[in-house]
């Protein structure tokens, strides 16, 4: 086949994965590597990105005990290589792969190093959310976070000679006996493109925003009839389903890290910092669900949310409740967003906005009974539920879902008050199977010449459910697994 261009490497997507790959392959060989990014602009969802996971790090050891607001837990530690990666399996239910844990783990201090390298600084080396016991302490957060971090790597990959292409997709993957050789992409003017390549690496960042992706591989195929996200990413799954057309397989395929926030809000308003916290929480039913207490970790309450059968809950509280996290501050934080044990000051006043506008997202009543009316919820149920947990309050003891007396707040000075929480995807991390050099395999475990997948196109790291208890998995994982597959690509071109 003639080819309009040829690279030795052409990474798909231009995150922390692709940026990492291609940065790899330019400053490490002489190799030609090129990026395709299909948006006008280079970085994808690691713009967002708070911070990255990594143990045995320079960070770590130059510490030598985690950053920590207050007096550190007894036992608070950095944990080992072998301790992050037996978590990662544990939590997985041994689901994850061994060969891709062990890859990405015993890796990722040099990420930190080859970051450190680039300008990046790290003001705190600790856990994401501080009311959450089961954490290691892995979280490497960057000075400018997520967007800083990719601003540094891009100069990098600018100054080390990779061709960057914007508003240029791959769309499909050329293959010669069995082996992919090339991509075919389309340019800003709607042109075909046949790129030659001896190797791809496909680094498109999951399928988050592709609904019938998400119904078709997910454990939550209802999910795209309501969600909300308060952050529009382009993760389509382009990259996924060219991998699958070239016979990559799908086991472990569909994991998701689902967020919540307020109905129609962004995650750092107030409205959503006490939508958040652990105090009463009722699906549509008017009902209890789950230990409110699980706000502590943000997996793990969404993952609850969008179990319901409509995606929705409502967060109540009563007006001694809000002011207290208005004066004292938050019980749950929420990363850089919403920080922990900070008043929620602007609370009150987001709550009325958004009833003065009547935008769905937060109400407000001189009754139980007639905040049910507002939330279209059977007023004898709620008004059962509130009492009912209106007595554990009393007794210091949750008899339904066992959470903690400290969070048991009653429900009873008027006025009243409910936040509609909603559920949305931000990722998906679970894609194409790879092996521990993260090239692709088919359903027989074998390699296709040629081909990769790194971040989110890639499975391995998970169960069913995104791991919180190693914080900054997902980015660190996406910059240490782009550069061992550009470093695999190299021997293999080289050989």
């Amino acid at each position: 086949m003639e080819f309009d261009v040829e690279y030795d490497v052409v990474v798909l997507g231009s995150g922390a994965s692709g940026k990492s790959a291609a940065y790899t392959v330019a400053s490490e060989s002489d190799l030609s590597v090129a990026i395709l990014e299909k948006r006008e602009v280079t970085g994808g969802t690691s713009v967002f990105a708070e911070g990255h996971a990594a143990s045995e790090s320079s960070e770590a050891k130059a510490r030598k005990v985690p950053d920590y607001p207050g007096e550190l837990p007894e036992g608070a530690h950095f944990p080992t290589c072998e301790e992050h990666a037996k978590r990662y399996l544990e939590f997985s239910h041994y689901r994850a792969n061994p060969d891709v844990v062990k890859a990405f783990v015993y890796n990722s201090a040099e990420t930190i190093d080859i970051l450190k390298s680039l300008g990046v600084e790290y003001t705190d080396v600790s856990i994401y959310a501080y009311d959450q016991p089961n954490e290691l302490y892995t979280f490497h957060r960057p000075d400018g976070l997520g967007a800083r971090v990719q601003e540094l790597l891009l100069r990098a990959c600018e100054n080390a000679g990779v061709d960057i292409f914007t508003k240029t997709p791959g769309k499909e993957l050329i293959i010669e006996d069995g082996k992919v050789v090339g991509v075919i992409a389309e340019d800003a003017d709607g042109e075909l493109l046949h790129i030659g390549a001896k190797a791809v690496i496909i680094a498109t960042g999951g399928f988050g925003n592709n609904p019938d992706m998400v119904r078709e591989y997910s454990w939550t195929p209802h999910l795209p009839d309501f969600w909300y996200c308060p952050m529009t990413f382009e993760n389509t799954g382009d990259g996924v389903n060219m991998a699958l057309a070239a016979g990559g397989d799908t086991r472990n395929i569909g994991t998701m890290i689902i967020g919540n926030c307020a109905w129609g809000k962004t995650p750092d308003s107030h409205l959503n910092g006490g939508g958040c916290q652990p105090v009463l929480w009722v699906d549509t039913t008017g009902k209890r669900f789950a230990n409110e207490g699980l706000a502590a970790n943000n997996i793990y309450f969404p993952n609850t949310i969008a179990q319901r059968d409509d995606g929705i809950i409502y967060v109540l509280m009563d007006s001694d409740c809000l002011q207290y996290y208005m004066e004292v501050g938050s019980d749950i934080g929420l990363g850089d967003f919403v920080h922990y044990h900070t008043p929620l000051s602007r609370l009150k006043t987001e709550i009325e906005e958004s009833v003065n506008s009547n935008d769905g997202a937060a109400f407000s009543a001189d009754s139980i009974e007639e905040l049910a009316e507002k939330l279209n919820i059977d007023p004898h149920t709620l008004k059962e539920t509130v009492d009912i947990y209106n007595g554990y309050c009393d007794e210091g003891y949750d008899g339904d879902f066992y959470k903690l007396s400290k969070f048991l707040y009653p429900v009873r000075t008027a006025p009243f008050y409910a936040i509609r929480q909603g559920v949305g995807p931000l990722v998906t991390c679970g894609g194409i199977r790879v092996n521990g050099d993260f090239q692709v395999v088919n359903e027989k475990s074998e390699a296709i010449p040629g081909l990769y997948a790194v971040g989110n196109d890639a499975s391995g790291l998970y169960g069913d459910t995104y791991n919180m208890d190693c914080p900054g998995s997902a980015n660190g994982f996406a910059h240490t697994s782009g550069r061992l597959a550009a470093r695999h690509a190299i021997s293999q071109i080289g050989a």
